[in-house]
């Protein structure tokens, strides 16, 4: 799949997968939570979705997306959604606290 269109489809699947978020997505365990990133793989079968909080409820919830995607992106085949939990964030957390715990134990 050449890159530019690699790149067009994976912000669609973004912005459709966030829009059914935002909208349609009723369950409890996915208040809150955000999409984070999409990455589309090189053969365009896989996105792989990147969620801030709540894996399980989107895992369980993957069919329901991928249905709802179909409807708002225009593709001869919906790729399969992998719902992977993005710790980038939590780390990022941690290694401030850590600095913070450092300058305050030079002080």
């Amino acid at each position: 799949m050449k890159s530019i269109a690699k790149e067009r489809i994976n912000a669609d699947l973004y912005r459709a997968l966030s829009t059914i978020l935002m909208t349609k997505a009723n369950h409890s365990g996915l208040r809150g939570a955000t999409i984070l990133r999409t990455e589309l793989s090189a053969d365009g079968s896989v996105c792989d979705v990147f969620v801030n909080d709540n894996l399980s409820a989107f895992q369980q919830a993957t069919g329901f997306f991928r249905s709802e995607v179909a409807k708002l992106v225009k593709l001869r085949r919906i790729p399969r959604l992998v719902f992977i939990q993005d710790k980038g964030q939590d780390n990022a957390d941690r290694v401030n606290e850590l600095l913070a715990q450092l300058a305050r134990g030079k002080k």
